[in-house]
């Protein structure tokens, strides 16, 4: 009776936890977007990138080139690519720029340009659709 008893504690919490296990192994986990750091501010931009059907595309090339300093000299170059939910962020850019700041976003022979402007926006999101 007491090893009953006993076997029957130790299954109970198993019967209890067994069924949230199968609840998280069945739900979809949202893959983050890939981030890269300029170290240079606080704003950041969000590319989403999509096929003409609105499906997302994995392994984008986003890069990008941020002149910073006095009067622009120095350079930064970024490159990424997208998650598998084809998306990158950049983080940490400056809150004003020297020069026009442009988002090259390109896969196979497929390419799009974007501005970013922090002046205007300076946590902006982007949806490009590469054709």
């Amino acid at each position: 009776m007491r090893n009953l008893v006993m076997s029957g504690l130790l299954l109970l919490p198993l019967a209890l936890l067994s069924p949230r296990v199968a609840e998280a192994q069945s739900a979809p986990q949202a893959t983050p977007p890939t981030e890269i750091s300029a170290d240079l501010g606080s704003c950041s931009a969000l590319i989403t990138v999509t096929d003409a059907n609105s499906r997302p595309i994995y392994a984008a090339k986003v890069a990008t080139r941020i002149h910073y300093g006095m009067m622009g000299v120095k350079r930064l170059d970024l490159e990424a690519a997208t998650s598998p939910n084809g998306q990158v962020k950049i983080t940490s850019l400056p809150e004003s720029l020297k020069k026009p700041m442009f988002i090259i976003i390109s896969k196979d022979d497929r390419e799009k340009t974007v501005e970013f402007k922090p002046e205007l926006r300076c946590h902006a999101t982007f949806d490009v659709q590469l054709r």
